[in-house]
């Protein structure tokens, strides 16, 4: 591997010099914030009221319930929803058919009483 670049650390991210700044000064109030929540939740002496208020899990929940606001119409959701309805479809129309052979049955006196319960059932 002689042929391969030094290493500079200014050319291994995308991100310009500025923006790797930012990155690690959002990175530090990240930091500050997960310690004030640590000292906050595990303060013996005052412990927190009801429910503490974390930003990052404020997000998730909003992302969780917005989700569906943001769905867009594609192919492949077209075809998750139709093979979900033909799948659902399918499976009425087996149990449907199954059930009308047993009550044919029944009706026509070929299954006994005694076995209809367990017959249903598919015993």
């Amino acid at each position: 591997m002689s042929g391969s670049p030094p290493f500079n650390p200014w050319n291994t991210y995308y991100e310009s010099p500025e923006e790797q700044a930012a990155i690690k000064e959002r990175a530090k109030y990240r930091e500050a914030m997960k310690a004030e929540y640590r000292k906050i939740l595990t303060n013996p002496f005052k412990p927190p009221k009801g429910t503490m208020h974390d930003p990052a899990l404020q997000r998730w929940y909003s992302a969780r319930v917005t989700y569906a606001e943001y769905l867009q119409p594609s192919p492949k959701m077209g075809l998750l929803f139709g093979g979900f309805f033909a799948f659902l479809g399918a499976l009425f129309l087996i149990s449907n058919s199954y059930r009308s052979k047993v009550l044919k049955k029944i009706e026509t006196g070929e299954l006994s009483y005694e076995d209809r319960a367990l017959k249903c059932l598919g015993k």
